[in-house]
């Protein structure tokens, strides 16, 4: 049997995952472990035998327990759970992210806070956005945007002190509108010495917000309304924002 056809058997019955779980706890005979899982003795019996012809457990006076290679069945088979789990939570966010994603490490998925739009509150994911930059003047400001926003220029300007470092990497589309619709707001921005603004010749797809040690990434639709987002602050996440930042940050030339 390959890897398929034994992949197929274990996710073929929910009983059989209950089964290999069980047996990662101690060691059962076949009644005992149908008790404790809720399963005919037969079905218990048999999901055994094809446990123990896999290699996964081994029968040892009258008991049945977990080998190695079934330890290391179950610890990837929850992991891969748990993945799919948390591609399902941030579906809206995984489809609108664009090139956002492409290094986003999987085992992050259980650690972002995931916000999206919904009929009783389309404006989810920015309320998100004011509540992870707070109201109080921070130390570390750098994003990345593909919008220009007043809802977010406020924001942000309400967190921007005197000691506040502030970068943030804007592309031509959104420096053409900031020139055209929000001239004054862009001068006085440029102006502030603790700011710098940087262009890149690569379109923007995403938001990236990285603030004292908070990393928030916003989706948007085709029509550059923002659909979703996720946060968090683990090491593993900040390194991957901070690795994307960089990123374009690299690409971009600064503003005078």
């Amino acid at each position: 049997m390959g890897p398929r056809e034994n992949i197929a058997f274990l996710v073929g019955s929910s009983s059989r995952v209950d089964l290999l779980r069980a047996l990662a706890e101690r060691p059962y005979r076949p009644t005992e472990i149908a008790k404790v899982c809720s399963c005919a003795r037969e079905t218990a019996q048999r999901t055994l035998g094809g446990f123990v012809e896999r290699g996964w457990v081994q029968k040892s006076e009258a008991q049945y327990q977990l080998t190695p290679g079934g330890v290391t069945v179950l610890e990837q088979y929850e992991k891969l759970a748990d993945v799919v789990k948390n591609a399902e939570r941030l579906e809206t966010f995984l489809t609108n992210a664009g090139s956002a994603i492409e290094d986003l490490p999987t085992e992050t998925y259980d650690e972002l806070t995931a916000t999206e739009v919904s009929n009783s509150n389309p404006h989810a994911p920015i309320d998100r956005f004011l509540t992870v930059l707070g109201s109080t003047p921070v130390e570390s400001f750098k994003g990345i945007t593909p919008v220009v926003s007043p809802v977010y220029n406020e924001a942000a300007a309400s967190v921007i002190g005197p000691e506040t470092e502030m970068e943030l990497v804007i592309d031509d589309s959104v420096l053409a509108t900031s020139e055209s619709e929000y001239p004054e707001a862009l001068q006085r921005a440029i102006e502030l010495p603790q700011f710098s603004l940087y262009l890149t010749p690569r379109e923007i797809e995403f938001g990236l917000t990285i603030v004292d040690g908070h990393a928030y990434i916003g989706a948007y639709d085709e029509f550059n309304n923002i659909v979703a987002s996720v946060d968090g602050k683990s090491e593993a996440i900040l390194t991957w924002a901070q690795t994307l930042y960089s990123e374009y940050r690299r690409s971009a030339t600064l503003l005078e």
